[in-house]
């Protein structure tokens, strides 16, 4: 027996499925919220250039240039079976390469996170639409505090009692230079000396804060290790401070995270997050640098952060910690209300069906 479900038109949405990576993980929160219109058949990416379609499929390709850039002369052929590609990418900087634009003017439209990041394909010489759909808040982020189920974790967050420690926290998942370990180090760094009970919550894969500086071990806490979404939830709601200091990034989900349980956010004054991000939040930016060096397809720059002058706000924070606690509560309710996955999930039907 067929149902309406049956008749839905459908969509294919290519995507790194068994690599658990910031692409797989919105891909799949796009796919929870396509499904509301339109069937879709999820393929891997890995196949997806060795596929020649029959059916003229409408396609969604997730990251759409290290997909397609393995081989652009097969995407360009493969593309004529294809009744409309939208490609879902992101800028790392504020300008793409020439085989990036090649790339994306092959698709019929772009969807990006941020406004930095339509800028920097648009200037770059994109002629193809290209659509701001932001990434949302799983459903965790809805909840009254969380606590800890992670043995590691509930032991941070018992000796912050017992210690009336204040936690700076970071995120360092890779690419350790785009991230900004070296100023997270540097600031936090000058902060412990100055505050005796400021401690720096490191979290990362091991092979990520391996790469970089080693931290000072008697003011870091790392953590490593996979987070269920509760335990995530958790680790923000017993932070204070969020450290956005990436140089460049498309978005930084973390960073509307951390606002999203009320963490006060210190970040750069260029970059994908002022979409999101009150202005209280900002510091000046110190230079412009390459997020990326070497990448073939994010060429250009990104705001480094004035480290001195994140220092001086820092302390200004912390100085006042309840007074900026309780400014930062009101922005994570705008913040919870703007940027569900629901709401996100309209904008993106919405597109798609420009191009159905």
């Amino acid at each position: 027996m067929y149902t309406w479900m049956d008749r839905r038109p459908s969509i294919w949405y290519v995507y790194p499925i068994h690599h658990k990576v910031s692409f797989n993980l919105i891909a799949e929160q796009h796919i929870r919220q396509i499904r509301k219109k339109y069937k879709v058949q999820k393929i891997e990416e890995r196949g997806f250039l060795h596929v020649t379609p029959r059916s003229s499929p409408f396609v969604i390709v997730h990251p759409l240039l290290y997909i397609c850039g393995k081989n652009v002369e097969r995407f360009a052929f493969v593309r004529g079976f294809m009744r409309r590609v939208i490609g879902v990418e992101v800028a790392d900087s504020n300008r793409v390469s020439m085989k990036a634009v090649t790339i994306c003017n092959i698709a019929d439209a772009l969807i990006v996170p941020s406004t930095w990041a339509r800028e920097a394909y648009i200037k770059s010489g994109v002629a193809v639409p290209v659509h701001v759909v932001p990434h949302g808040l799983s459903e965790e982020f809805y909840k009254p505090p969380m606590e800890p189920e992670n043995d590691q974790l509930k032991f941070i967050k018992k000796i912050k009692k017992e210690r009336n420690y204040i936690y700076l926290l970071f995120f360092l998942w890779h690419s350790s230079w785009r991230k900004g370990a070296d100023l997270v180090y540097k600031v936090t760094e000058r902060i412990c000396k100055e505050r005796d009970n400021v401690v720096l919550i490191l979290k990362g894969s091991s092979l990520s804060i391996n790469s970089t500086l080693a931290f000072n071990e008697q003011k870091t806490i790392l953590v490593t290790g996979w987070l269920s979404n509760k335990d995530l939830v958790a680790l923000y709601d017993m932070c204070d401070i969020y450290l956005l200091f990436s140089r460049g990034g498309g978005f930084e989900l973390n960073g509307l995270e951390a606002l999203a349980r009320g963490l006060v956010v210190v970040a750069p004054e260029k970059g994908s997050w002022t979409d999101y991000l009150p202005k209280e939040s900002l510091v000046p930016i110190a230079r412009w640098v390459h997020p990326l060096p070497n990448n073939e397809y994010h060429i250009g720059l990104g705001g480094e952060i004035d480290t001195e002058k994140a220092v001086d706000k820092i302390l200004s924070i912390i100085d006042d910690l309840d007074e900026w606690k309780a400014r930062y509560r009101e922005y994570a309710i705008k913040a919870r209300e703007k940027y569900s996955w629901d709401k996100v999930g309209e904008i993106l039907l919405d597109v798609i069906d420009k191009y159905y």
